[in-house]
């Protein structure tokens, strides 16, 4: 990994986070694969010309953003993100216990094609660059808590075939395509449930929902997928930890 760092008297950065940029472009090029161990701290330092405690720093930030994990006397890992636990990362809703929801999600309509204003404007596309799309009534064994429609791009994801496509998950999609994850920006807010959304949900139209707006962003801070959810809540419950 020869890779150089940014001029002394130009960089603007810590030094921790020009390490952390370097070691995050060498994981998105595929230079370490899903599962790969990267080299140790020392030898990170000495090729990169920093010392240990910044490296150490910088591997501290990527496992705290879910890039790597680290795993005490055996090394640091890149995380294979269509493990479970890297797949379902995003995911806040909580049953009224404390435990995460396990969705189960049926499809009711997937269509591809030029995207719309909103889907432009929540994805940063230009008018024509195609998008798919998916509707699905998603909820658990014992209800349908929500309706959510779901919209990728395709041009930002390699060589994707939108007809193998199917009921997809963002981040081990993103992952086969050559794309890792960074990072959801979500927006919650209350809305009303119109006639279709009642009828699907068994509930009266004009029933509050609480309605998750959430943008998955790729590593080089592109947008990938918009996603958005109008839910019934019951004892369930959205968990925010703010460090």
């Amino acid at each position: 990994m020869a890779v150089p760092m940014k001029s002394c008297a130009l960089a603007r950065e810590p030094l921790y986070l020009q390490v952390c940029e370097l070691l995050t472009g060498q994981i998105a090029n595929g230079t370490w694969q899903p599962n790969a161990s990267l080299p140790n701290e020392v030898d990170l330092a000495r090729e990169l010309g920093v010392s240990p405690g910044t490296v150490r720093k910088a591997l501290e930030k990527l496992e705290a953003d879910r890039l790597v994990v680290r795993r005490q006397g055996r090394g640091t890992f890149v995380v294979d993100q269509t493990a479970p636990e890297a797949a379902s990362r995003f995911e806040r809703m909580r049953h009224g216990d404390g435990t995460p929801i396990v969705w189960r999600g049926k499809v009711l309509q997937q269509t591809a094609g030029d995207p719309t204003p909103a889907e432009r404007r929540a994805l940063r596309l230009a008018p024509g660059e195609g998008v798919v799309r998916k509707r699905r009534l998603v909820g658990t064994a014992g209800r349908s808590i929500g309706v959510e429609e779901a919209c990728l791009a395709m041009g930002r994801l390699p060589g994707l075939d939108t007809g193998a496509v199917g009921d997809w998950c963002v981040i081990a999609l993103a992952q086969r395509h050559g794309v890792r994850v960074a990072r959801a920006s979500e927006e919650l807010r209350p809305v009303k449930a119109t006639v279709e959304t009642a009828t699907l949900l068994a509930i009266q139209p004009g029933t509050p929902l609480l309605q998750l707006d959430r943008v998955i962003w790729s590593m080089d801070h592109s947008p990938i997928e918009w996603r958005s959810l109008a839910c019934h809540l019951r004892d369930e419950y959205y968990l925010a930890e703010v460090a």
